[in-house]
């Protein structure tokens, strides 16, 4: 019945897209009540299926389900890899019966394709914020026993090319997503998990920063710094510093400049390659000094930690106190204060630069210590953690 019902969903899309519909809203009522049943029937899937699998196969047997498995991860497919808003329902139960179907690792061959391959779709981040934790796990099943596949990705970030036909705009898209997706799955993957993989990471990202004027792929390369930090102990990473810090200080002094010379800063991607660069910063702030050693060197070039000494010293003002003086005009309301232990910036894009005026001002007006709360690391990372949940599923 699940078989037919799918194959109806398939002569329907196809259908659709063969035609315009003379209303958009009839035919998305048809589409909720023609899948009902399919979305009841993937719920019960995800509730029955594991232990279907568990009784009728024995504990040596279990490989054997890869004959149930595979026609079924057919047809889960269609749901995943539409992405139209009326189908965000079936997509949901899809990827929370796919979270629980991964977990059987011998039987990897029934869906690492598929999900390898959905994980590479364009638009694999237009989801509902609801099932990105199934997606995570999905993510992880499908990378964390399989190292061909994250070198795979690897690869693809290190050798794609927009081809002999396409513009440089092509090229830096599809690198930002590939960098993005490389980004995503060491967020989904344990702590330290890939470290043996640090010198590659490293050349990606090197190369990817070589780019000139490739806002979006500086914004996915200042991500997945963010998110090495969050997964990899610090002396892992030591060897980025020197490299992200010099593009970090570099970037805000455009920032800077700027400002000053009240250049027009209304192109979308450069905004937010600014917002992606101060997150950093703003990261780098909040969290605990043992978890990044390398920057507590140098944060006094970024911050002053002597709030209100940047007046009577005027032979030295600090990078942020530069950028909050650039705005032409001073914030109306300076009460905001950064917090100890929750990032500032948690917008996951901004349309004007004036958005980041708060974030600098505070730097400026308190300096490092000028925050308030206690510093609890596990609820500064769970914190963090939430934004970039929100930015993975932004595709601004």
């Amino acid at each position: 019945w699940y078989q037919r019902r799918v194959r109806e969903a398939v002569v329907s899309t196809q259908s659709t897209g063969d035609g315009e519909s003379d209303s958009s809203l009839s035919d998305e009522e048809n589409y909720e009540g023609e899948h009902v049943y399919t979305l009841q029937a993937i719920y019960v899937l995800n509730e029955c299926l594991a232990q279907i699998i568990d009784l009728v196969y024995g504990s040596e047997e279990k490989d054997k389900a890869i004959a149930i498995l595979s026609p079924l991860i057919s047809k889960i497919s269609v749901y995943i890899r539409n992405h139209a808003h009326h189908n965000m329902p079936n997509a949901k139960a899809s990827a929370a019966l796919l979270s629980s179907v991964t977990d059987y690792q011998y039987c990897r061959k029934a869906w690492s394709k598929e999900l390898f391959e959905a994980l590479l779709d364009p638009e694999f981040f237009i989801i509902d914020p609801t099932c990105l934790p199934q997606w995570k796990i999905i993510t992880e099943h499908l990378i964390a026993h399989d190292n061909l596949l994250f070198a795979d990705l690897l690869m693809r970030v290190t050798t794609t090319t927009g081809g002999l036909l396409s513009s440089n705009e092509v090229f830096y898209t599809q690198k930002a997503r590939l960098i993005r997706r490389l980004s995503f799955t060491i967020y989904c993957c344990e702590y330290n998990q890939y470290c043996k993989y640090i010198s590659k990471i490293q050349e990606c990202f090197v190369e990817a920063l070589k780019l000139n004027q490739a806002y979006q792929v500086i914004r996915e390369v200042f991500l997945g710094f963010r998110v090495l930090i969050l997964r990899m102990s610090p002396g892992t990473f030591t060897p980025l510093w020197p490299i992200m810090l010099n593009e970090l200080y570099g970037h805000l002094v455009e920032l800077r400049d700027s400002l000053k010379i009240r250049s027009d800063n209304t192109n979308p991607r450069m905004l937010n390659m600014y917002l992606s660069i101060s997150k950093l910063l703003d990261q780098a702030l909040i969290l605990p000094a043992h978890m990044i050693p390398d920057f507590q060197v140098h944060n006094w070039a970024f911050v002053c930690d002597r709030p209100g000494s940047e007046d009577l010293d005027l032979t030295f003002k600090s990078l942020s106190a530069e950028i909050a003086s650039g705005y032409d005009k001073a914030l109306e309301d300076d009460s905001v204060r950064r917090t100890r232990n929750a990032p500032f910036l948690t917008a996951p894009h901004i349309t004007d630069v004036r958005e980041l005026q708060p974030f600098y001002s505070s730097l400026a007006r308190d300096g490092l210590f000028g925050t308030v709360g206690d510093a609890l690391e596990d609820t500064t990372i769970a914190r963090l953690e939430a934004a970039l949940d929100l930015e993975f599923l932004d595709l601004h």
